[in-house]
C-alpha cells in the first residue's frame, strides 16, 4: 500500500509504460493468441499479489453429479474421510474421460468490495480495455468476467474451449502472478490442435498476460505433487458488447 498524509491509500494498478501494444497486436493477428511479458509495472504486480494472498478465500471448484460446485477448505475438511475420498475419486474418474477440473477459485465482479474489488475495477477500466481491444483488434470488447485462481498440487483443468455463444465471450485471458514458477511443477497453459494432439504450452511466467481467442482448445496441466506452492493467477473472458 502507498501512504498519503499517513493514511493508507490503495495503489492504482499500472500497465508497464514500456509495453508496445502494436508488437503484441501483430503477434495476436498471426494466431489469435499472444503472451505479453512484464505486463504490469513491478510495483503493481507485487501489490496485486499481496491483495490476493491477503484477501482471497479460495473454494475448490469441481463438477459433482453433473453439476458445477464449489467447496471451501473447511467444508471439504469437515466431510467424513470416506466421503472426501469418494469425491476425489469421482472428480478423477471424470478427468480420465477428459471432463472436469479441480482448483481453487474466488470469483470477482463489479459488486466485489475492497482490495479485490479494486482488481476488478482495474480489469474493466478504460486503460485495460483499450489495450486489450488494440491487441485483439476487437473494438467492441467490454468488461470481463473474472476469477482469482490457485492451482495447488494435484489441481488441474482438462481440455476444453471457452466459446460460450450465449455469453458472447471473445477473448480468454490469464494474468500469471506466481514468481519463480518452474515448468516441471506443471500448471502449464497447454494448447491443442482440433484433432486433440498437443500443440504447445506456455509456462505461467510471472507478470505475463496470456490472451487468446476462446475457440482455442486448451487446458491447465496438473500441478505436480512436489510443487512447493500454488499457481496463482487471474483468469476470465472479455465479452463482445456490440
Amino acid at each position: 500500500m502507498q501512504t498519503q498524509g499517513g493514511v493508507a491509500k490503495a495503489m492504482s494498478y499500472q500497465i508497464s509504460t514500456e509495453l508496445d501494444p502494436s508488437c503484441w497486436a501483430e503477434e495476436y493477428r498471426r494466431d489469435s493468441r499472444c503472451r505479453v511479458h512484464e505486463f504490469l509495472t513491478a510495483a503493481s504486480a507485487a501489490e496485486m499479489v499481496q491483495a490476493i494472498t491477503g484477501n482471497a478465500r479460495f473454494r475448490q471448484a469441481h463438477i459433482a453429479d453433473g453439476e458445477y460446485r464449489e467447496l471451501s477448505r473447511e467444508e471439504f475438511s469437515s466431510l467424513p474421510l470416506a466421503q472426501r475420498q469418494q469425491l476425489v475419486r469421482n472428480v478423477y474418474s471424470l478427468a480420465t474421460r477428459g471432463v472436469g477440473f479441480w482448483y481453487g477459485r474466488h470469483g470477482i465482479n463489479s459488486g466485489t468490495k475492497d482490495a479485490l474489488g479494486e482488481i476488478y475495477q482495474w480489469l474493466s477500466s478504460d486503460e485495460t480495455l483499450k489495450l486489450v481491444r488494440k491487441i485483439s483488434g476487437i473494438p467492441t470488447l467490454g468488461a470481463p468476467s473474472a476469477q482469482l485462481t490457485a492451482f495447488a498440487p494435484g489441481d488441474f483443468l482438462t481440455r476444453h474451449r471457452d466459446d460460450v455463444t450465449s455469453e458472447k465471450r471473445k477473448i480468454a485471458f490469464v494474468l500469471n502472478l506466481t514468481e519463480g514458477w518452474h515448468p516441471d511443477w506443471g500448471g502449464l497453459l497447454q494448447f491443442f490442435h482440433d484433432s486433440g494432439e498437443t500443440r504447445d504450452s506456455w509456462s505461467p511466467l510471472f507478470n505475463s498476460l496470456c490472451l487468446f481467442d476462446v475457440k482455442h482448445v486448451h487446458s491447465v496441466t496438473c500441478v505436480a505433487p512436489f510443487a512447493p506452492r500454488a499457481r496463482l493467477a487471474i483468469s476470465g473472458w472479455f465479452h463482445d458488447h456490440a
